[in-house]
């Protein structure tokens, strides 16, 4: 028996050896991204390859098991087997990626990830947002509402295609809004009938869920969902019309935003669009009330998945927020902008209000809802993957343990996105999508920063080399 190396540590060198006396070398090319992420128009992914890995331990949250020094067999972008190094026999001719210091773990699901976004330029796709993703070990991102939809869709195809890297892509194509609109390029529906249309108009172009916004109530509403759940997709809400009772009981997927869009704590007459009153009253709710065990006590029975998108108003700091990684991919008129928001927070309760969904998210916890890890950053100051990063910190700091904080970040958010069968859990029948860290996130969920390599589709992509090209350009 034996082992056919490819040792990445000393730059993807293949290693194999059958006898003591007999050794060649082979060079081999992992993934070189040198050429610019964010703007490539011609194939560049490689074709999947029948390939071990191997690992110092391998953490499946979805279980709450581990496995040390264990082997992840990979063909053709699925896992094939998963098993301890002892039991393991290796196929001649299959290479094994010798990661026996590493850790590894689900890729990362963003289940809140806007397509747009940015500090001098917030409303079309942008392309850079899927390398960011990609190098921070974020696999899967659902792109809850589009500002353009077709250039959601087509970045989305240009990535299942393989001519662009990036994460895979899952969106909802335009808001499902009511009359009045909560924002004023939203166009409303407002019979049955409309929202029917609209939502069988979506999802021939291709969308993969329905998200209602803010105004949807009353029968709108309940048919949308009904509607959505006829077509076989999850509907999702970010919701102002009705109380988190109500849209529960018409059978709503999931719910985003925490207390921060949750009508059943805020005085009727505060409607969504008085941000400052609605933000000022948040900020000293009783979260512990019985009428909030009641909600998440519900929200547990139902099954319905509840998203807090915590970090989004979190009071931005230089340290906290790990501003200083992210600065030297700003441009200098973005950064700027960033800094002055720094120096004064658009809302100056803020940081009571992160505070107050935080013990949401512990409450939700420990009802047993099905929490996960959304960020809605589309221009408040961190970029994507570091702010799935910060989130996950934020649910430690809320009180729930590194395991419970990985399932909310991997098998919680493809049960949300409807795709459980194939994501979340490094396990055999399930696509080849993980990230090995240099450090035990299990000690300290922090560690998940510390992303030595990324796996695709058993694709294996170099942080550095996704990221290089994208200095100095985020705007």
């Amino acid at each position: 028996m034996f082992y056919n190396y490819i040792d990445i540590e000393k730059g993807g060198q293949m290693v194999v050896a059958d006898k003591p006396e007999k050794k060649w070398f082979f060079l081999i090319i992992l993934l070189s991204l040198s050429l610019t992420a964010w703007g490539q128009t011609k194939r560049i992914r490689p074709d999947t390859e029948h390939v071990v890995f191997k690992a110092k331990r391998l953490i499946n949250p979805g279980t709450g098991k581990t496995t040390d020094n264990v082997m992840i067999e990979v063909n053709s972008g699925r896992i094939l087997r998963v098993t301890s190094a002892d039991n393991f026999q290796a196929k001649e001719g299959v290479p094994v990626f010798d990661l026996s210091t590493k850790y590894v773990i689900p890729g990362l699901i963003d289940t809140h990830g806007h397509l747009y976004g940015g500090l001098t330029t917030r409303h079309t796709t942008c392309d850079m947002h899927a390398a960011f993703y990609l190098a921070s070990g974020v696999t899967t991102v659902r792109s809850p509402g589009s500002m353009e939809p077709e250039g959601d869709l087509g970045l989305q195809n240009r990535i299942n295609s393989g001519r662009f890297i990036g994460p895979r892509y899952f969106h909802s194509g335009p808001y499902v809004e009511g009359d009045p609109v909560t924002v004023a390029w939203m166009n409303p529906v407002v019979t049955p009938e409309e929202v029917r249309l609209k939502i069988d108009q979506l999802l021939r172009n291709g969308a993969t869920s329905v998200k209602i916004y803010a105004g949807m109530k009353g029968e709108v509403l309940r048919t949308a969902i009904a509607h959505g759940h006829a077509h076989g997709v999850k509907v999702i809400g970010h919701i102002g019309a009705v109380s988190y009772k109500e849209a529960m009981g018409m059978g709503i997927d999931e719910l985003f935003h925490g207390i921060l869009a949750m009508p059943d704590v805020v005085p009727e007459d505060l409607t969504p669009t008085d941000y400052k009153k609605v933000m000022q009253y948040l900020s000293a709710i009783d979260v512990t009330s019985p009428e909030m065990n009641e909600i998440v006590c519900l929200a547990a029975q139902y099954r319905v998945v509840i998203t807090p998108t915590a970090g989004v108003f979190e009071p931005m700091e230089m340290e906290r927020n790990h501003m200083a990684e992210q600065q030297a991919y700003f441009t200098p008129k973005a950064w700027e902008i960033l800094l002055k928001r720094i120096e004064k927070p658009m809302f100056p309760e803020a940081g009571a209000i992160l505070e107050k969904n935080k013990e949401f998210i512990r409450l939700a916890h420990e009802a047993g809802c099905i929490l996960t890890t959304g960020t809605d950053q589309v221009g408040f100051g961190m970029l994507p993957g570091f702010a799935l990063w910060r989130e996950m910190e934020i649910f430690a700091e809320a009180g729930l343990e590194p395991m419970d904080v990985l399932k909310a970040a991997t098998i919680n958010g493809a049960q949300a996105i409807g795709w459980s069968d194939l994501l979340g859990a490094v396990e055999p029948g399930k696509l080849a999508d993980f990230v090995v860290l240099d450090a035990n996130p299990l000690e300290n969920i922090s560690h998940v920063r510390m992303v030595h390599k990324v796996i695709k589709g058993g694709v294996v992509y170099e942080p550095e080399s996704l990221l290089r090209p994208l200095l100095g350009k985020y705007h």
